[in-house]
């Protein structure tokens, strides 16, 4: 307990290191390109998706790259519609057939591919496209259209989803620059000469027996927080992450999620084999105070800043934000954004009003 109060009075002292450090100035969400969202999960991973819906069918397509050198982009289609068993999937750019699959081959083929560790499949049939040559063959053709048609041979009806391609190739500049790949002969967007190289990355930890019995220990410390089933925790994101080489930082789910929020606490493991919990700083209305949870944790690996989203409503209308910076000891506040005004209505993190750094006024 005196070592976690230690870890708390030094994130309350670390508050006042990112203030004028520029860190805060960046958004405070993922961008978006046209109809493409992209996103880089807490192992590295990255990818973009969007979704689509004609009528009563939606098809979501998502572009998929792991961190490690080797790892080829994927492409996961995900529909709700029924398919006929003997039916095609067919893909076309701008009335060009790129591919025609066979539902029941490419269920068949499912096993034979593995899933990246982190990804989570949303509901409904999701399917791998072939990988490797046929991936890039369609990732090429896209990024050359306008327009990607994809025919679902649905049960009774099929139906035809057309997919904007504006904006993809933006959204693929943004995976190459998250996985420092821009210039790599690996890039998605513009390939160059230099070799790939391992993304910034996190290894996932999908269950507790992944754990060392010092990081068990210290996760069992308080709160309940091991008790969660061992199938939630699977989806929850946790990882391992090295900071310097000599220390790991384990970000972990405490106990089960509840309807919109999903906590989290972090341990630090030193070389020593010493475990401790950190602590982290936020704001309150007479100053900064401290908290031993994060809420729906984000973790990037390229930057070393972890973010904390609490929900206040299921639409995330409002509730509480912040991010902060790893500073080589401890995690220093860099940014917080509060709104208290649940009313229904979509407001994105950019409208919330900033209670951490405070505003800056000219004399």
């Amino acid at each position: 307990m005196k070592r976690f109060r230690s870890s708390l009075f030094l994130a309350i002292c670390t508050i006042l290191l990112a203030h004028g450090s520029g860190i805060a100035g960046e958004q405070r969400e993922r961008p978006t390109f046209s109809d493409w969202s992209v996103d880089c999960l807490n192992t590295g991973l990255c990818l973009g998706s969007t979704y689509v819906r004609e009528q009563a069918a939606w098809l979501d397509l998502r572009l998929v790259r792991d961190w490690p050198a080797q790892a080829e982009p994927m492409i996961r289609l995900t529909t709700n519609l029924v398919l006929k068993p003997d039916g095609n999937i067919r893909l076309s750019v701008d009335g060009t057939l790129i591919e025609e699959l066979p539902v029941e081959q490419l269920r068949e083929v499912q096993s034979s591919i593995t899933t990246p560790d982190g990804f989570v499949p949303i509901g409904g049939e999701g399917f791998w496209y072939p990988t490797r040559p046929a991936t890039r063959t369609l990732i090429n053709a896209m990024k050359k259209g306008s327009t990607l048609s994809v025919h679902l041979p649905g049960d009774p009806d099929a139906f035809e989803v057309k997919v904007s391609l504006i904006g993809l190739t933006s959204s693929l500049i943004w995976l190459d620059e998250q996985q420092d790949r821009s210039t790599s002969q690996s890039a998605l967007a513009l390939t160059g000469d230099d070799h790939a190289k391992d993304a910034p990355n996190a290894i996932s930890v999908s269950s507790p027996s992944q754990l060392p019995p010092t990081v068990v220990e210290s996760w069992n410390n308080g709160r309940f927080c091991s008790d969660i089933d061992p199938a939630l925790f699977a989806g929850l994101g946790a990882v391992a992450a090295s900071l310097d080489g000599k220390s790991t930082l384990y970000l972990l789910p405490c106990g089960a999620p509840t309807a919109y929020n999903a906590a989290y606490i972090a341990l630090l493991a030193n070389s020593d084999g010493k475990v401790r919990q950190l602590g982290f700083a936020r704001m309150s209305d007479v100053g900064p105070v401290a908290i031993d949870l994060v809420y729906n944790a984000r973790w990037s690996p390229k930057t070393m800043q972890l973010e904390s989203f609490f929900k206040a409503s299921g639409l995330g209308e409002c509730g509480l934000w912040n991010r902060w910076q790893w500073t080589g000891t401890a995690f220093a506040l860099v940014a917080e954004a509060t709104r208290s005004t649940c009313n229904g209505e979509p407001a994105p993190l950019a409208t919330w009003d900033a209670t951490w750094p405070p505003l800056q006024h000219s004399e």
